[in-house]
């Protein structure tokens, strides 16, 4: 026997399921959002950690092959943190000066005061032995400390920042 009723399947979320699914997205975010700013913040300095590596090892390898001398300084003043520039000499007319800037928050600092280093044809540095520190605004995380030997040696290792 038939009814006039007809039976319907129901297809969608009722309003409780909704609210669940909103509650566990937006735990899911408050969880993931300060890792993922966290992970932004030290990817932006190992690439200034290396950006300043790639221009320190540029600036002697062109000194090399020139046979001049080239000058790694920063664009400012003594302020490595406002970012740093490869100059060549004006006889170069090959070379245009190259400039780098810093990813993100992190700041490059001269431990020992320089205003540049200048690698010679030979590849050595008359600067002596270079030291920078790395850190940015984030307390208690880790930073870099590069240091560049006179003969243009790199070193990259991990220092605490405060």
């Amino acid at each position: 026997m038939k009814t006039g009723f007809k039976s319907r399947n129901q297809f969608g979320f009722t309003i409780i399921e909704l609210m669940v699914g909103v509650v566990v997205a937006g735990v899911l975010l408050a969880i993931a959002v300060p890792t993922f700013n966290d992970f932004q913040a030290r990817n932006a300095l190992r690439s200034t950690s290396a950006d300043f590596i790639a221009a320190v090892n540029t600036a002697r390898i062109q000194a090399i092959n020139l046979r001049t001398s080239v000058v790694l300084k920063p664009i400012s003043g003594n302020d490595w943190g406002a970012g740093w520039m490869i100059e060549y000499p004006a006889s170069v007319i090959t070379e245009e000066n190259q400039q780098f800037q810093p990813t993100g928050s992190g700041k490059i600092v001269s431990e020992d005061g320089l205003s540049e280093i200048e690698f010679r044809s030979n590849g050595l540095s008359g600067a002596g032995e270079a030291e920078f520190s790395l850190c940015d605004d984030r307390s208690g995380e880790q930073g870099r400390t590069i240091t560049v030997s006179p003969f243009g040696k790199v070193t990259n290792e991990v220092k605490s920042c405060s």
